[in-house]
C-alpha cells in the first residue's frame, strides 16, 4: 500500500469528528514528510479540516451538512497532557450550564495552570485565564461556581441580579463538604468572589465563617445587586 493511501487509511479509522494530529497517526519518522503533504492535500479537497496548527478532523455529515467537533475534543490536547488534567473549559458554555444565560457564543474561556496566548480553533476564539487550584475532574464544578461569581458583571443576556438569584439556588444545593471545599479554592480568588459567596452561603444558612475571616471589614464591594435580591449584602460590605 502507497504511504499515501496508508495514511488516509489511518485518518479513516480515526472516526469522524475526532481532532487529531500527525502523532496520533503513529507514522515511522521517515513518513513524516509524506503525512504533512497528504494532509495539505486533504484539506485542500475538503476532506478534512484544519482546526489549528498541526490538528485536524475529519466532518461527520448530517442533513444540515457537515458537523464541528464537540467543544471537548476540539480543545482536549489544552485540557490534558499525558492523561492529566491541566484545564477545564469555563465562561460561557459553563455558565450556560449553570443557567446562568442562554446566549451561545464563539469566544470560550479555559482555566489553566499555564500561561498560554489567545488562540483561534475553528470558529472559536479561546482565551485563558490563570487557574491556581490544582484541577481534578471532582472540583471542575465548584471552580465554574467560583468563575461564574468572578465574571458576575460581565454575563451577557443576563443581568446581575438575575445571575445572583440563580446562583443562590444553584449553591444551596451544595452538600456540606462541597461548601467546605469551595470555600478552600476560593483562596485563589479576589476578595470580592469570597464576599460574594460568603453571603450566599450565609443566606442559605451554610458554614461561612472561615471566609469571613479572611476579608478586610473596611473594603466595599460595589457590585450592584439589589437588596431583595440577596438581603444581607451589607453584611459583607457589598454595595
Amino acid at each position: 500500500m502507497k504511504s499515501t493511501e496508508a495514511i488516509e487509511k489511518r485518518i479513516n479509522d480515526i472516526g469522524t469528528g475526532i481532532v487529531f494530529s500527525y502523532s496520533d497517526l503513529q507514522l515511522p519518522p521517515e513518513s513524516q514528510m509524506a503525512a504533512a503533504m497528504a494532509l495539505s492535500r486533504m484539506v485542500a479537497q475538503n476532506k478534512i479540516k484544519k482546526v489549528g496548527k498541526g490538528r485536524f478532523y475529519r466532518p461527520a455529515i448530517s442533513r444540515l451538512g457537515e458537523m464541528s467537533p464537540m467543544l471537548d475534543e476540539l480543545t482536549k490536547d489544552l485540557l490534558y497532557k499525558d492523561g492529566k488534567r491541566i484545564g477545564y473549559i469555563t465562561g460561557m458554555p459553563a455558565f450556560s450550564q449553570l443557567g446562568l444565560t442562554t446566549q451561545i457564543s464563539s469566544k470560550i474561556l479555559i482555566g489553566s495552570r499555564y500561561y498560554r496566548r489567545p488562540m483561534k480553533r475553528g470558529n472559536y476564539e479561546i482565551s485563558f485565564i490563570k487557574q491556581e487550584n490544582i484541577l481534578t475532574e471532582e472540583n471542575i464544578p465548584l471552580l465554574r461556581i467560583l468563575d461564574a461569581l468572578r465574571y458576575i458583571r460581565e454575563i451577557p443576556a443576563s443581568t446581575v441580579n438575575d445571575s445572583i438569584s440563580c446562583l443562590t439556588k444553584v449553591i444551596s444545593g451544595l452538600s456540606s463538604e462541597e461548601v467546605k471545599n469551595i470555600i478552600l479554592y476560593s483562596e485563589a480568588y479576589s476578595p470580592s468572589v469570597k464576599a460574594l459567596l460568603g453571603a450566599f452561603l450565609e443566606y442559605n444558612k451554610q458554614d461561612y465563617e472561615k471566609l469571613k475571616l479572611q476579608l478586610n471589614p473596611l473594603t466595599k464591594y460595589r457590585l450592584g445587586i439589589m437588596e431583595k435580591v440577596l438581603p444581607n449584602k451589607s453584611n459583607w460590605n457589598i454595595i
